[in-house]
């Protein structure tokens, strides 16, 4: 008798720390989620958040290596990438020189590179432009190079009046060396909230 309640008070004494573990193991916090873990925008992409609307373009092309210059319009979607690390460029042109134009982008901060980074793609070549750059005084400044029609490129986008209703985007270019010139501008009118019909819808009625 004395044994057996020997042996059973044995075990109850093992089994105790084994418990406490389990208690403490069931305190522990959970690993944090992977929302958690996302990181917020920076001022870096605060400075962009203007940029996100409708915008109504008046363009304006010169005349350069990429062909006669020419006055048109077009409308830019600007919206908000995923978790407010980007913005996503939807552009269309819808009428005069460059009609028929449309182009997709995403600007994000490079935090590694501390820099901006642009990514553009559209229906005129068949080709990924990349561009960096950073501020230069009020203006967002982007460069980029590569190859175009089977010559060397080297472009620079300068925008000015971010966080205006009114953004101007002058393009230069170099063509297999020659001296940077401006061969585009795209004044950018913010679309106003009352207008029932920006430009793109304005064209699409007269059809």
């Amino acid at each position: 008798m004395r044994l057996t309640l020997f042996l059973a008070l044995g075990l109850a004494l093992a089994a105790m720390p084994l418990s406490a573990q389990e208690k403490a193991d069931d305190k522990k916090a959970p690993p944090p989620s992977m929302a958690a873990m996302m990181p917020k925008p920076g001022p870096e992409m605060a400075k962009l958040k203007a940029m996100v609307g409708t915008w109504n373009i008046e363009e304006t092309m010169e005349t350069s290596p990429m062909g006669p210059g020419g006055k048109g319009h077009g409308v830019s979607r600007v919206t908000s990438g995923p978790g407010g690390l980007s913005v996503l460029i939807d552009y269309r042109s819808m009428g005069g020189h460059m009609k028929g134009y449309k182009g997709h982008g995403v600007v994000a901060w490079d935090a590694e590179a501390k820099a901006y980074k642009q990514v553009w793609t559209d229906n005129m070549a068949q080709m990924i432009m990349l561009s960096s750059g950073n501020w230069e005084g009020d203006s967002l400044v982007l460069n980029s190079e590569g190859t175009m029609m089977g010559k060397p490129f080297k472009s620079r986008d300068t925008l000015s009046g971010l966080g205006t209703d009114t953004i101007t985007m002058a393009t230069d270019m170099s063509m297999d060396g020659s001296p940077m010139a401006k061969v585009m501008t795209l004044v950018h009118k913010r679309a106003k909230a009352t207008d029932a019909k920006p430009a793109e819808k304005k064209e699409e009625a007269k059809k």
